[in-house]
């Protein structure tokens, strides 16, 4: 009977082994992680791939934002929402705020993909005296860009900027 006992009591470094790899990582014997079967998975996984959302760094140059086709729209809403106008200090930020709407729907219906925008509309009474406006933006030049254009008549001055921000 001692001898059975001996033979229970004793581990072979076989066992020590592996009790370490199944407190691991769940391996037994004989088995190893690559031998595992993963076929019902592969599917799954692939429509898993295709799902997931795909990231561009820089817009391809088809479409990026194009400044003159944006000044060409800032030009024609300032002539057209200022040109009969006279400069009324109650109602210019009304005009303002019409005017940015009207740029902002009208750049984007030009259809520039992946772009957010600001629009900034800065309007004041025309008496002679010169105005300096400046911007700085924290932005990705190769992707980010810029229009801007100016109205000027008897009564009224305005300067609208159209910023184009790539959204990664």
């Amino acid at each position: 009977m001692e001898s059975k006992d001996a033979d229970n009591a004793t581990t072979s470094p076989q066992s020590e082994h592996q009790s370490e790899d199944e407190a691991e990582g769940g391996e037994y014997e004989g088995e190893r992680k690559s031998d595992a079967n993963f076929g019902g998975l592969e599917g799954s996984e692939q429509a898993q791939a295709a799902a997931l959302p795909t990231y561009q760094i820089r817009p391809p140059l088809s479409e990026k934002f194009k400044p003159m086709s944006a000044k060409e729209v800032i030009h024609s809403v300032l002539s057209d929402q200022l040109s009969t106008r006279v400069y009324d200090p109650k109602e210019a930020r009304k005009w303002c705020k019409e005017i940015a709407d009207t740029i902002r729907d009208k750049v984007k219906d030009l259809k520039f993909k992946r772009y957010k925008y600001i629009v900034n509309v800065v309007m004041g009474e025309h008496r002679g005296a010169g105005v300096k406006m400046g911007t700085r933006c924290i932005w990705d030049a190769e992707a980010d860009s810029y229009a801007h254009d100016n109205f000027l008549n008897e009564s009224i001055f305005c300067v609208a900027a159209v910023y184009a921000v790539y959204y990664y």
